[in-house]
């Protein structure tokens, strides 16, 4: 389990092992029906670090990133018509509200 992984409380891999995936981060899960609705934009707050990141295996992959002392997430998708290859959350936060949204992002209660 990586260091990620063991924080969030999650598995770095899901069911099954695939060649294609490096096992090194966790997956976020399905989006559950009545998940809450996060806005994204194509800016950021500007220069930030990258503190936790989920698996880079699949089409859409997030970023937990803090800019000083707000945290914001990074969507990395693959090129849709209807989402830009890379966003932004409208919405930033403080440290543990961040780690909170973070928390239901990975378990499929937000997207």
């Amino acid at each position: 389990m990586t260091a990620s992984a063991a924080v969030f409380g999650v598995a770095a891999t899901e069911e099954g092992d695939d060649a294609d995936c490096p096992g090194v981060s966790p997956h976020p899960a399905v989006p559950r029906p009545g998940r809450t609705k996060l806005w994204w934009i194509e800016e950021s707050l500007g220069r930030g670090r990258v503190v936790a990141h989920t698996c880079a295996c699949q089409m859409t992959s997030y970023e937990l990133v803090r800019c000083g002392g707000l945290y914001q997430f990074r969507r990395h998708a693959f090129a849709r018509h209807d989402v830009p290859p890379v966003s932004w959350t409208a919405r930033c936060w403080r440290r543990e509200e961040a780690y909170a949204w973070w928390r239901r992002l990975l378990a499929g209660q937000a997207r």
